[in-house]
């Protein structure tokens, strides 16, 4: 750890134990941010708080959707987490909280978060005894336990914009649709822009398919395009209909970290997929992020396998088969397998 590094941590200590109010506190935060980070060369500061979203005024009938959050060891981010999705324009059927047995605070922290908040009747604040050690488990939870017709999982260290649910919900106004999701930047742990959309992530051969909002049919999605990549690039931009997908979740299970690509991609057998355009989920990257931690050959073989699965199960085209396994060879050249 260097110095800067050393003096961050040590402000983020100070910072957690100010006793004022969480809106003033987040407010500090980016007028520190935005005068002392100047190692910041991102594109500005994600404020969920700001006067400047203005509400809309929704006049289509109301769909009831189950919002649950997922949370292990995310206390430092749960309170706008939670907040997120209370100020979301589109009125919320329920929240569900998961805590996977935190090792933080996060328990304390949701608690007086919910207390403060009058403890709202559609929230349920669910504290697992023991750790599912693994977030699908959590997943299989929420769209168990939800009674809405619509599940969004809203994963605890992410954030969005207000208007958010309102946005991707518009997707399901074609009734065939079972996954609705949007555009998402990426912003690291102290809010900073880093990234104003995941397209490089996923038009890995700059087709510009994603640059407008479409509806597809699933299998198409696949066989076209999700056969060679994970193209939902953040759970959280996402919103589900509700069904049974307990057998699906079971198989994510045996990833770590290519499960949700493949819970996409059965999914996505089901019906039709809504894509907006708008960067409205916001994805948050930490320095020290799950993903760093994994071997190259682990993350290489998971590529390999959910590629297979759709080589091996979809009706894939010739070309398409061929940029499927460019990119394999991409990233094993990438990994110096």
């Amino acid at each position: 750890m260097n110095i800067k590094q050393g003096i961050r941590k040590i402000a983020k200590r100070i910072y957690s134990l100010l006793p004022v109010p969480y809106k003033a506190k987040k407010r500090m935060s980016y007028f520190v941010k935005r005068n002392f980070f100047r190692d910041y060369t991102g594109e500005g500061i994600i404020d969920i708080y700001s006067n400047s979203y203005k509400l809309s005024q929704i006049n289509k009938k109301i769909k009831r959707v189950s919002v649950i959050i997922p949370n292990y060891n995310y206390a430092e981010f749960i309170v706008e987490r939670i907040d997120s999705v209370l100020l979301q324009t589109y009125p919320i059927h329920e929240l569900i909280i998961v805590d996977d047995c935190s090792k933080d605070n996060s328990v304390e922290v949701i608690e007086a978060h919910l207390e403060k908040l009058g403890n709202p009747s559609n929230v349920r604040f669910i504290i697992n005894e023991k750790n599912s050690g693994n977030v699908f488990a959590q997943w299989q939870y929420g769209f168990e336990h939800a009674s809405g017709e619509y599940v969004w999982i809203a994963e605890a260290d992410d954030s969005c914009h207000p208007r958010f649910l309102e946005s991707v919900m518009g997707g399901f106004e074609d009734e065939e649709v079972v996954i609705s999701y949007c555009e998402s930047l990426t912003m690291n742990e102290y809010n900073q822009v880093l990234m104003k959309d995941l397209r490089p992530w996923i038009d890995i051969y700059k087709t510009g398919k994603w640059d407008k909002s479409y509806i597809a049919d699933g299998i198409d999605e696949i066989t076209s395009t999700l056969c060679i990549n994970n193209t939902i690039a953040n759970a959280s931009s996402a919103v589900f209909k509700n069904g049974d997908y307990h057998e699906i979740l079971e198989v994510s299970k045996n990833y770590r970290l290519a499960g949700d690509w493949y819970a996409y991609m059965r999914m996505f057998e089901l019906g039709r997929v809504a894509y907006l355009d708008e960067s409205l989920n916001y994805h948050r990257m930490q320095e020290k992020s799950v993903t760093l931690s994994i071997h190259k050959d682990l993350e290489f073989n998971e590529i390999c396998r959910v590629q297979d699965y759709a080589l091996n199960n979809y009706p894939i085209e010739e070309v398409v088969k061929q940029r499927v396994l460019e990119r394999r060879e991409r990233e094993r050249v990438r990994f110096g397998l």
